[in-house]
């Protein structure tokens, strides 16, 4: 069941790549959703890794690091939802608009975070 995780951080990883290799295509990863689904994948997505990460921890590498990562992930889906739909909005509106530097920074860590989850995970 660990491949799961271990998809989930190449998948990250990709994107964590586009965005070093071609912000332009990052950016426009983001605009192309019409923002009620935007914020519906961004919920669901942090709830299913939290989910995934909490329930294969004992199965992955640094288990108790993958609980405060599920954690963080869980929290992250609930405070999305406190924001609302509007702030993100306007909080991936200023992401983005950011120089391509800032924007490969983000997506430097995105990668790293991928390639740790294949790591953990085989």
């Amino acid at each position: 069941m660990t491949v799961i995780v271990a998809v989930f951080g190449a998948l990250v990883a990709l994107l964590g790549l586009v965005g070093l290799v071609q912000p332009e295509r990052f950016r426009s990863m983001f605009t192309a959703m019409d923002s009620q689904t935007r914020f519906i994948i961004a919920i669901a997505l942090r709830l299913a890794m939290g989910g995934v990460l909490w329930w294969l921890a004992d199965e992955l590498r640094h288990p108790h690091v993958m609980r405060v990562l599920a954690a963080i992930a869980i929290l992250a889906a609930v405070m999305l939802l406190i924001m609302g739909r509007e702030r993100l909005d306007r909080l991936i509106g200023w992401w983005l608009s950011r120089s391509d530097g800032l924007l490969r920074t983000s997506a430097l860590f995105a990668a790293t975070f991928g390639v740790f989850l294949i790591y953990v995970a085989t």
